[in-house]
């Protein structure tokens, strides 16, 4: 027989399942993991030494994301530095319990890695700061007092301006002032310079139970975009000020089928944005709607979801799928773009990947030099390879721990 507060718990449950889909996949996460780990206080796990950042001449990869399933219990977080011309890999240990790793950036000396943990006294969005030699910093953002809003969320995204780093993502519990429905969650905002962090959701326009996915900085601003499913989200954050200028109705106008965005980058003239089913470039006055050219180059108009976007300097690759956190059937595809168009990568990938029979989708992607590095999942598997316009080179094996390879990056792609 369930006792009174089972009883309870079940229809708080079955409430915030009704409420907000955002909700229900942080719940079923938050449960599962706060019933198997207890809480831990920050002392009972000593910083721990990562093995030195070494800016590489044939390159390093960074690789993050997770085993096991997205919000399910026994969700484990990976982060792995790979090392593509010598095939090895050295796993790296940013929470050493539940979690994932979404995202990260550098900054030329340190790398920042984030996502959500449960090492901490209060499980949360998490940041995991290290130069190199010794960690600078492995905190929940409930450590700083102005973080409060953040609570049990996630941070999806993070990138560096040259003084400080923009995180975004999502916040658990409804901002005061904001209960639209009822939400449960919010789009959550703040920067941290190393030591101390500052919340800015409360400046986050159209605030809505949704995520912010992306954020990238172009030497001014930065951009931030996201949102849920077909409600987007986009707006430009002044480095100094903090000012907002929403984006929303003129990206709406704009792009025939604007939606939640996922991804982000600048290529030092204008910004390349994706999201569910649409792809667009911004050159900080104008949009130009690009998803029907993508949409012919891979022959079909289901492209679900342009989830990550990276530049070498000549060109850009782009790959997608179904987005970051979503489970459902999925074909994944890749796709190198210049001014001259697009070329579909999608069957030079490895033969396993292309099988229609697997769910599948690219994730992340970055360049290391002239060589692409792409990551995603095909099946229940994690998976990276690298593609470098003459040949592809399969390194699942290295990433067969992850069942999700949510982010790559090459620290040289993202130095500032």
């Amino acid at each position: 027989m369930r006792s009174p507060i089972s009883v309870a718990l079940i229809i708080l449950t079955l409430s915030i399942l009704f409420i907000s889909p955002v909700a229900a996949q942080q719940l079923q996460l938050r449960l599962g993991l706060m019933t198997k780990y207890p809480r831990l206080r920050s002392a009972d796990f000593p910083l721990r030494y990562a093995p030195p950042i070494e800016v590489p001449v044939g390159g390093y990869v960074f690789v993050g994301g997770q085993n096991g399933s997205w919000f399910q219990e026994g969700q484990f977080s990976r982060l792995y530095q790979i090392s593509l011309p010598n095939y090895d890999y050295t796993a790296l240990n940013p929470v050493r319990s539940g979690g994932t790793v979404w995202g990260g950036a550098f900054n030329g000396t340190q790398l920042l890695v984030s996502g959500w943990g449960t090492d901490d006294d209060s499980p949360g969005p998490y940041i995991w700061l290290y130069d190199g030699s010794r960690v600078v910093s492995q905190n929940s953002l409930d450590d700083y007092g102005d973080a409060s809003s953040w609570s049990g969320g996630d941070i999806f995204a993070a990138s560096y301006s040259g003084r400080e780093w923009l995180l975004s993502g999502l916040g658990s519990g409804a901002l005061p002032g904001f209960s639209a429905g009822g939400a449960s969650n919010h789009m959550a905002l703040g920067v941290f310079n190393g030591a101390s962090f500052t919340d800015l959701s409360s400046i986050v326009p159209d605030q809505q139970d949704a995520i912010l996915y992306a954020n990238a900085w172009n030497g001014q601003y930065w951009l931030v975009g996201g949102g849920w499913l077909s409600q987007g989200e986009l707006f430009t954050l002044s480095g100094d000020t903090h000012h907002i200028n929403d984006l929303l109705l003129q990206a709406t106008e704009d792009i025939s089928n604007f939606t939640s965005v996922q991804s982000i980058a600048w290529n030092g003239n204008y910004w390349l944005i994706g999201g569910m089913g649409f792809l667009a470039e911004y050159d900080g006055h104008n949009f130009i709607d690009l998803t029907e050219q993508l949409e012919y180059a891979l022959g079909t108009s289901v492209i679900y979801s342009v989830n990550s976007v990276a530049w070498n300097g000549r060109s850009w690759l782009i790959g997608g799928g179904m987005p970051i956190a979503q489970l459902g059937p999925s074909h994944a595809w890749a796709v190198v773009f210049t001014r001259n168009g697009f070329h579909n990568l999608t069957s030079s990938l490895p033969i396993s990947f292309s099988n229609r029979w697997q769910n599948s989708s690219i994730l992340g992607v970055t360049a290391i030099g002239g060589t692409w590095v792409l990551g995603g999942y095909v099946g229940t598997r994690g998976f990276l390879a690298s593609y470098n316009e003459t040949s592809v080179t399969d390194y699942s094996y290295l990433v067969d721990n992850f069942t999700y390879v949510d982010w790559v990056s090459s620290i040289q792609a993202l130095a500032f």
